[in-house]
């Protein structure tokens, strides 16, 4: 119980410092949560385009758009930009004065990442309740269970994809630049995890890489989830494939840690 405590006034501190600088920062935040929706809108616009305001499968014009509309809220949501952080500080050797402070350099970045998902979770949810009355478009479920399944399932979606790009900037340890890999894995992401287009219009062969990559539950199932395109044992079963990339990339979170630390020498810093 005092871990928890002293880790809790650590969390405490490390967040006011990066609130602080998120204000300072306001413009550069302010542009780079605005560039974050611009690709499902030009997506969107795409589909509305194919549609012809006709149905594609068993999405509507309405489906599209509360579909997109999810797509920029879990987005932002479960986004992570340490991967390119983490190597620059391996790569020019700042990574040392982390590893002497108090604290794990891991809580460092977590605090970061949240005070950031705090802020645009709070701006999104105040933006849809807005929008709320004025059209039907925005009406998801709010019922008890299902609330609580979406707010679950982006939850272990924010740690996941978290974890994901975390250990790819570890990756850093062994290579000098990880941007071509870090590139590379956001690429299938885009395709695979559903923010292309909706999952159920995608070919067979992308719904079976399901199975054998995390892209999918990173974004697309919490998005079917707010949409309701998900329901009864499915979406156990995919809290459950959840839970078990978050244990994979746990353990190699600490696998390449703990060898990466082995290896490390810097100079300065």
């Amino acid at each position: 119980m005092r871990k928890l405590t002293k880790l809790w006034r650590v969390y405490i501190q490390w967040m006011k410092i990066h609130w602080a600088i998120l204000l300072e920062y306001r413009g550069d935040t302010f542009f780079y949560m605005l560039g974050g929706f611009i690709s499902p809108i030009v997506t969107l616009a795409v589909w509305m385009t194919v549609s012809g305001g006709g149905t594609i499968g068993s999405y509507d014009r309405r489906d599209f758009i509360l579909y997109f509309l999810s797509i920029m809220f879990v987005s932002r949501l479960t986004a992570s930009w340490d991967a390119w952080e983490i190597e620059v500080h391996i790569r020019e050797g700042t990574l040392s004065g982390y590893l002497l402070r108090p604290s794990s350099y891991l809580h460092y970045r977590i605090a970061e990442n949240l005070v950031y998902k705090l802020f645009y979770g709070v701006v999104m949810v105040v933006a849809w309740v807005i929008a709320w009355p004025f059209t039907d478009v925005v009406h998801i479920s709010l019922a008890p269970a299902n609330v609580v399944t979406i707010l679950l399932a982006i939850l272990l979606a924010c740690a996941t994809r978290y974890l994901l790009y975390y250990n790819l900037g570890l990756l850093g340890f062994w290579t000098t630049r990880t941007s071509a890999i870090i590139g590379f894995v956001e690429a299938l992401s885009m395709f695979l995890s559903g923010r292309i287009a909706p999952y159920a219009l995608l070919p067979d062969w992308v719904k079976a890489s399901q199975s054998f990559t995390p892209f999918y539950w990173n974004l697309g199932f919490p998005v079917d989830l707010m949409t309701g395109k998900l329901s009864g044992s499915a979406v156990w079963q995919g809290l459950g494939v959840q839970a078990i990339w978050l244990v994979i990339f746990i353990v190699v979170y600490k696998l390449l840690w703990g060898q990466g630390l082995r290896k490390h020498s810097a100079v300065g810093g």
